[in-house]
């Protein structure tokens, strides 16, 4: 029996690889190695898109609070609409990144126990008018009740 990769999958297989894209990983992936490539200040540059796409009418996300560890501006949030699935939170946090989105941008969720995170690597390439710089964000989403 193959592995299925969904409910319904008969195949167990896709159909090409990923490598299309696999550039734009990788081009992400070297301007990140740069040992000057985060940003500075997320408080000031990325917490207010952040506070400003949570307070907009029918966000379920809640801004509880906000703070860098070392390299990385860790945003906590929550929804008090317990009954929304994982795909829908994962929708609400894809809209919260969009806010602070740079040019390339890449999210990774996992769980951690109750809460859902979302790894976030985004970051310009220095094809704009500005030098290559990008940010490391995590955001952690609690279900309130």
């Amino acid at each position: 029996m193959v592995r299925r990769r969904w409910d319904v999958d008969e195949r167990g297989r896709g159909i090409a690889s990923g490598g299309a894209f696999g550039g734009n990983l990788a081009e992400l992936a070297e301007l990140m190695s740069d040992p000057g490539w985060v940003a500075e200040d997320p408080e000031a540059h990325l917490l207010p898109h952040l506070e400003a796409a949570c307070a907009e009418a029918g966000s379920p996300l809640h801004l509880d609070a906000a703070s860098s560890e070392n390299e990385i501006f860790v945003v906590d949030l929550s929804t008090s609409k317990s009954e929304l699935s994982v795909g829908q939170i994962r929708r609400a946090a894809v809209a919260l990144v969009a806010a602070i989105a740079e040019e390339s941008t890449h999210i990774r969720q996992r769980r951690e126990g109750d809460v859902l995170e979302f790894d976030v690597a985004t970051g310009s390439s220095g094809e704009t008018r500005f030098a290559p710089h990008g940010h490391l964000v995590r955001l952690r989403i609690t279900r309130r009740s």
